[in-house]
C-alpha cells in the first residue's frame, strides 16, 4: 500500500490519495471536476489509487479547491490513531464498557477511517468487540467481512484475525475448531505478539479446560497469570486466576482453589467486576458441592440467582445446581424445576431439557433412572461434548453395574471416567 508521507517533523503517513478520494465522493465531485485546472484526470486517477504520490502542492491545490485544510487531515489522523488505541488497549485490557464507548466514537468517523490505513486494524477490533460483546450476528456479519478484506492483511494482521476467529469460535462452542486455530498460530509469525501473549495463553488455557485438560490448561493459566501480572492487566488476571481456581477444584486440589476463590470474590467486587463475581460465586458452589458442603452451596447460589437475567444461559446453569444442591439436602425442588421449565422455554435448549426430565424422574425407581442415565443423558452428553457431566454420568453407571458384576459394561463407563480429554489421569 502506497502512503504520502507529510513532510512535517514526526513523518506523518497516510493515504493522500485515498482521503482525496473521500471528500471528492463526500462534497459530489466528478474526477473532471476536481482536476480541472490543477492536473490531468488520469494523473488524479493514480492519485486516487494510491498508484502515484503527488506533489506536496497537487496535494494542497486538490484539498483546497474542496475547503479542507492538509494540516486538519494530519491533525485529525493522528487523533485517530489515539482513538483507535485507546480501543485496542480496551481489547488487551477486557474493559468492554470503554471498548464499546470508543467503539460509538470510532462509528461516527467510520467513513473516514475506510479511506485510511487505519482500515484494517479498526475492522479487526470491530470483529473482537462484537465477540467481546457477545453480539452474535454482527460478529457473524464481521467474519464474512473480514474474509474478504484479509488479502490486504499484514503477516500480524493475518495472525490477529486468526486469533480473533479462534475466539468466536468460542462463543459459538465449537471447541474443537477453536483450538485447532490457535495450534495453528504458532506454525505463524515466529513469536506470539507481546501484548496477545497472556491472551493468547488465557484462551488456550480456557479451552483445554473444557476439554477436561487440566495439566496443560494449568501449565497455561499460569503463563497467563504471570503475563498478566508483569504487564498490570488486573482484570484479566482476575479471569486467569479463575480458571485456575477451576482447574484446581477438578483436579482435587481444594485448599488451593478455596484460596483463590477468597481472593477472587474479594477483587472483582473492589474492581467493579460483576459478571465475574457471579462466575467466581457459582465455581465455589461446584467446590463446595464437591466438598460435600450443599447447604452452603446453596445459600451461595441463591445469593446470585436473582441478579442473573432469567432468560440467559447462566441463569439456567445456576438452577441446575441449585437443583442438584438441593436434592442433596433433601429439601424440595419442585419450584426449582418450573423455573427450571420457564426459563427454557422460550429458547429451548436440549441441555437443560435432558436435566429437567433427569431431575423429574428422580421421583420415579431407581431402575428407570439409570436406563435414562444409559439412553439419554450419557449418550447426549458424550456427543456434544459436555465432558464433565458425562465423567460424571459414566461414575454412576460403572458404579451400578460392578454392583451387578456386568464387568464388561463396567470397564466401559469405568474406562471413560477415568480419560481425561485424552490425557489419562
Amino acid at each position: 500500500m502506497v502512503l504520502f508521507q507529510h513532510s512535517d517533523k514526526k513523518g506523518e503517513a497516510m493515504n493522500v490519495g485515498s482521503v482525496i478520494k473521500y471528500y471528492r465522493s463526500k462534497n459530489g465531485l466528478t474526477q473532471q471536476q476536481l482536476a480541472d485546472g490543477i492536473c490531468s484526470i488520469s494523473h488524479l486517477s493514480k492519485i486516487e489509487s494510491n498508484a502515484y504520490i503527488p506533489h506536496e502542492t497537487t496535494t494542497q491545490a486538490l484539498l483546497a479547491k474542496m475547503g479542507v485544510q492538509w494540516k486538519t487531515e494530519i491533525d485529525k489522523h493522528r487523533r485517530l490513531e489515539r482513538e483507535l488505541g485507546g480501543f485496542i488497549d480496551c481489547s488487551i485490557h477486557f474493559d468492554l464498557v470503554a471498548m464499546r464507548k470508543q467503539y460509538e466514537e470510532l462509528e461516527r468517523e467510520n467513513d473516514y477511517i475506510q479511506s485510511t490505513e487505519l482500515v484494517n486494524q479498526y475492522e479487526l477490533y470491530k470483529f473482537r468487540f462484537y465477540t467481546f460483546d457477545n453480539d452474535h450476528n454482527r460478529a457473524e456479519s464481521q467474519k464474512n467481512f473480514l474474509e474478504r478484506l484479509k488479502g490486504s492483511f499484514s503477516a500480524p494482521e493475518k495472525w490477529l484475525y486468526q486469533f480473533f476467529l479462534a475466539i468466536y469460535h468460542t462463543m459459538k462452542g465449537q471447541t474443537e475448531q477453536s483450538l485447532k486455530l490457535l495450534n495453528g498460530l504458532e506454525e505463524g509469525i515466529q513469536s506470539i505478539p507481546q501484548k496477545f501473549e497472556g491472551e493468547y495463553y488465557y484462551q488456550k488455557a480456557r479451552l483445554l479446560i473444557l476439554q477436561d485438560r487440566y495439566e496443560r490448561s494449568a501449565y497455561y493459566a499460569e503463563l497467563a497469570v504471570r503475563n498478566y501480572q508483569f504487564h498490570y492487566n488486573y482484570i484479566r488476571l482476575l479471569h486467569a486466576q479463575l480458571l485456575l481456581a477451576i482447574n484446581y477444584t477438578r483436579r482435587n486440589l481444594l485448599v488451593q482453589a478455596v484460596e483463590l476463590y477468597t481472593v477472587l470474590k474479594r477483587n472483582s467486587q473492589i474492581t467493579g467486576q460483576t459478571e465475574l463475581y457471579y462466575q467466581t460465586i457459582y465455581n465455589y458452589a461446584e467446590l463446595l458441592k464437591e466438598k460435600g458442603d450443599n447447604s452452603q452451596a446453596l445459600e451461595e447460589l441463591q445469593e446470585i440467582k436473582n441478579q442473573i437475567p432469567s432468560d440467559s444461559y447462566f441463569f439456567k446453569a445456576i438452577l441446575v445446581s441449585i437443583l442438584e444442591a438441593a436434592t442433596e439436602t433433601g429439601q424440595d425442588i419442585k419450584g426449582f424445576i418450573r423455573e427450571l421449565k420457564e426459563a427454557n422455554t422460550e429458547q429451548k435448549d436440549e441441555f437443560f431439557q435432558m436435566y429437567i426430565d433427569y431431575f423429574e424422574k428422580r421421583s420415579f425407581s431407581q431402575p428407570d433412572l439409570l436406563a435414562y442415565y444409559e439412553e439419554k443423558m450419557f449418550p447426549f452428553f458424550r456427543k456434544n461434548g459436555y465432558i464433565k457431566e458425562a465423567r460424571k454420568v459414566s461414575s454412576q453407571l460403572a458404579l451400578h453395574y460392578q454392583k451387578k458384576k456386568e464387568w464388561e459394561k463396567a470397564h466401559f463407563y469405568s474406562v471413560y471416567q477415568d480419560q481425561n480429554g485424552g490425557e489419562f489421569t
